[in-house]
């Protein structure tokens, strides 16, 4: 009962310290009392607790689902998703809370944690309205005050300095490092997973549930040459796993879930890694649902400074979901259609090829898709010197750099090859009946190929044509996802900068 009180009392404070509300709901809370962030996290965390059993198999909102008289394959799809949603979220908090983590890694934690449980919201979008009020409503004020512990925290955050020069590594990784870097060092590996038996394990899901949990050091899986039809899970508990396989034509991690056949988007993963540290090489993901059954998501990641080097993902809409938290990928090939790299994490995407492929009939290509519904968050999908190709398949459709998902929607293209794929208006509404919002930052810097002509760029506020050298340097590896504190360790190589 004390504990109640206490957390009744620290409410009202809170309220009282809110010196307005927005037209969004967000709390607006005094800038100068930074030291609150801690609190707000800690009541935010409360709040998610009170909510989770709202979401049990035995609690209300399944109660909803199972009296309606509709379809309830989607309805119960996304309440398994918030069931991995909520707990994820709260890790996120609590790891936020540790005195070891970084301004920027605290930042990220903690906006990941509002991706959470807004994602949780949308799964109930296309259900009947009061089944997506009573949701909304159960979420709404972990979600506010999320949000204002991001208006906090922004204060306090330490922003890297913006590029200084061009160069591939930092100046404190020694010659040694480098090399290592730079070599096709043979891995060694913990288990092995092998389809003909001769590993100890005959799948990638059982592989994983054998790896530690919060593991401190690399845990290495070795996955043998062929065709895994399987979805797989890498729960938020497996930390610093790694996974390679022998090539991204020979190892193949395959599924077919969709939205079309039931699944909520993100529930539809072939390959769905939650905990942190996580590292994939030499590995293809695929979704093979097809243009016709909507959403279908080839590999999703939450995993905060996750990498991805030299993997594939193939599918066509929604292929690649770099979801939440920090994230690398680089010299990997991504193929699909409509927002097919969407997402609201950090994330860098080096030196690859992305494949656009061809839609069904009437629709349009857009390769990118960011879901940033929050101004502090330092999120959003950067592309850097990679190439855009046509698939085999791909005729008369036209295709766009992107769409801005949300309000805050951030996406980067720097120094890549356009071709002839690109449409001159480069961007497209996400919603063509509503007025894009001034608040997105849509951008290019040092493109080639004939689609790098930005003359017939659309005029919108948020599109900016030509970034300067400072500005582009703030959407760079050392800047955007802090990569030099972390990548070196990973032997992947990077560009540190432009």
């Amino acid at each position: 009962m004390a504990s109640l009180v206490a957390l009744i009392i620290f409410i009202a404070i809170v309220i009282s310290q809110a010196v307005a509300t927005t037209d969004d709901n967000i709390l607006q809370i005094d800038d100068s009392n930074e030291s609150q962030g801690k609190n707000m996290t800690e009541l935010t965390m409360q709040q998610i607790s009170l909510a989770i059993p709202y979401f049990s198999d035995n609690g209300e909102i399944r109660s909803m689902i199972n009296n309606t008289t509709a379809d309830n394959t989607l309805a119960l799809s996304a309440l398994r998703c918030c069931q991995e949603l909520l707990p994820l979220a709260m890790d996120n908090l609590n790891k936020s809370l540790s005195t070891d983590v970084a301004n920027d890694g605290l930042m990220s934690l903690i906006c990941s944690a509002g991706t959470n449980l807004e994602t949780c919201v949308e799964g109930f979008e296309d259900q009947p309205h009061a089944m997506f009020e009573s949701v909304y409503n159960k979420l709404k004020y972990p979600i506010d005050l999320n949000r204002g512990t991001t208006k906090i925290m922004a204060r306090a955050d330490s922003k890297p300095d913006l590029l200084k020069k061009d160069s591939e590594y930092p100046d404190w990784v020694s010659d040694r490092d480098r090399n290592l870097l730079e070599e096709d060092s043979k891995i060694s590996a913990n288990v092995v997973v092998a389809k003909d038996g001769l590993g100890k394990y005959k799948t990638i899901s059982d592989a994983v549930k054998g790896a530690p949990s919060y593991s401190k050091t690399r845990y290495v899986i070795y996955v043998k040459s062929g065709v895994y039809n399987e979805n797989v899970n890498i729960g938020s508990d497996k930390w610093n796993l790694m996974m390679f396989g022998d090539g991204m034509d020979k190892t193949i991690v395959t599924g077919n879930k969709s939205h079309g056949s039931g699944f909520q988007t993100r529930e539809t993963a072939t390959f769905a890694v939650l905990g942190e540290g996580f590292m994939a090489r030499d590995i293809k993901f695929v979704n093979t649902a097809g243009a016709k059954n909507e959403q279908a998501v080839a590999l999703l990641s939450d995993s905060d400074r996750s990498v991805f080097y030299r993997c594939s993902m193939e599918g066509y809409q929604d292929t690649l979901c770099p979801d939440s938290n920090r994230q690398f990928y680089r010299e990997c090939k991504i193929y699909g259609t409509i927002d097919f790299i969407f997402g609201n994490a950090a994330v860098v995407i080096q030196k690859s090829s992305i494949f656009v492929r061809k839609p069904i009939p009437g629709q349009d290509n857009a390769i990118t898709a960011s879901g940033k519904t929050d101004a502090q968050c330092r999120t959003g999908i950067v592309v850097q010197s990679s190439t855009v190709l046509a698939a085999e398949d791909l005729t008369g459709v036209k295709t766009f750099l992107g769409r801005p998902w949300k309000a805050y929607a951030t996406q980067v293209f720097l120094q890549n090859n356009l071709n002839d794929l690109i449409e001159p208006r480069g961007w497209r509404p996400f919603n063509p009946n509503q007025p894009t919002p001034d608040t997105v930052f849509l951008a290019e810097y040092g493109n080639k190929g004939n689609s790098a002509n930005t003359a017939g760029r659309v005029n919108w506020k948020g599109v900016r044509v030509s970034l300067s050298l400072a500005e582009a340097g703030g959407f760079t590896v050392a800047s955007f996802i802090q990569g030099n504190e972390w990548l070196p360790a990973t032997q992947v190589p990077f560009d540190f900068g432009l």
